[in-house]
């Protein structure tokens, strides 16, 4: 019988060294090699996909401020007394933009500088890193193209089709939150503004139950980001195996999409989830407007140029219109949607929520 000769270690006691048998596993034993699996803290990759858009915005802020300088230069020319009430004055504008833009801009260094900063502790080489960044600009990420043109496995196409769900999901969340954020603010000043707001049981109730959607709607958000990261990981891992392995698998055959009762349901639920988002936002669009008409806001330069040039409500009566083309559009994908279940002999039931 042929012996095994177990991986050797060793373990000081009392001064002596006794040798002591560590686990292997048999397919690691007959192979000498260790199976390896994917660490998003090693990808460079990874940390390239964070850092290109982050510069291209600071290269997109370089370009704004030296816009503004240029338009700093021309303040001295010569101006007529005449005041257009639907532009902004050029001066308090352009001081505004450009403490806005610097302060996004030390921002973005501070963001990058982080990356790099974990990058490095992470003992990947700033090189590896900007040669994934110029693949990653270039449009060469792992989520767009599968390497060396192999066709995907089952375990991760069903992978990829859970992430692209999951991202749907975080997206919906974030917009429902950040639509519950603006009602609470305007909910908060209709509560407050009332002289005897002390009395208002029900309006301060009112207010902590948006804060407790809120709270719910934030909890969602970390679940699905967290759930992203473990399906990004997770398909990182599938793909390096699948490159490792010699063999090519079978390009899938064609599938023809059944249109029954689950594929109508999404296509009537999708269309009505959207009409339900766009006129919450209609709603507060609205009620936002209505705000900026009473109420003047409490920085005075600000309060001073809006006086004169109506931006923001100029700027929110142009959003509401878009808005409510855009729910009429929805309206008519709806109706065109319901005809075509109609021609196909669906059962109208399947077009309600």
């Amino acid at each position: 019988m042929a012996k095994c000769t177990p991986s050797p270690c060793r373990n000081a006691v009392a001064g002596l060294l006794l040798c002591v048998v560590c686990p292997v596993s048999r397919s690691q034993a007959e192979t000498g090699t260790v199976e390896q699996h994917y660490v998003k803290a090693k990808d460079p990759k990874w940390y390239a996909q964070r850092l290109v858009p982050l510069r291209q915005e600071l290269a997109d802020i370089d370009q704004q401020m030296r816009a503004v300088r240029q338009a700093r230069k021309g303040d001295a020319r010569a101006t007529t007394g005449a005041v257009n009430l639907d532009k902004a004055n050029d001066a308090v504008d352009t001081q505004a933009d450009f403490s806005l833009l610097q302060q996004r801009r030390t921002e973005l260094l501070q963001r990058i500088s982080e990356i790099e900063d974990q990058a490095r502790r992470n003992d990947v080489a700033p090189g590896t890193v900007r040669a994934a960044e110029g693949s990653v600009a270039e449009g060469e990420t792992s989520s767009n193209a599968n390497e060396d043109g192999r066709i995907d496995t089952p375990e991760i196409a069903e992978t990829k089709e859970a992430l692209h769900k999951e991202q749907e999901h975080l997206e919906r969340a974030r917009n429902e939150a950040n639509f519950l954020e603006r009602k609470l603010t305007l909910d908060t000043h209709t509560v407050y503004s009332n002289a005897e707001y002390t009395a208002q049981k029900s309006g301060k109730a009112k207010l902590k139950a948006e804060k407790n959607q809120i709270a719910d709607k934030q909890d969602e958000i970390q679940q699905a980001e967290q759930k992203i990261t473990d399906l990004e990981d997770r398909l990182q891992d599938l793909r390096l195996h699948s490159t490792n392995k010699s063999s090519v698998a079978e390009p899938p055959a064609p599938t023809i999409e059944e249109k029954d009762e689950v594929y109508w349901r999404k296509q009537f639920g999708d269309v009505h989830y959207k009409i339900r988002m766009a006129q919450t936002e209609l709603d507060i669009l609205q009620r936002e407007l209505n705000e900026s008409l009473l109420i003047y806001d409490p920085n005075p330069q600000k309060a001073m140029r809006e006086n004169v040039t109506r931006k923001n409500i100029n700027a929110h009566r142009q959003a509401i219109e878009d808005k409510k083309k855009e729910l009429a559009d929805l309206r008519k994908q709806l109706s065109d949607l319901e005809d075509e279940l109609r021609h196909a002999g669906g059962d109208p039931g399947w077009s309600r929520e």
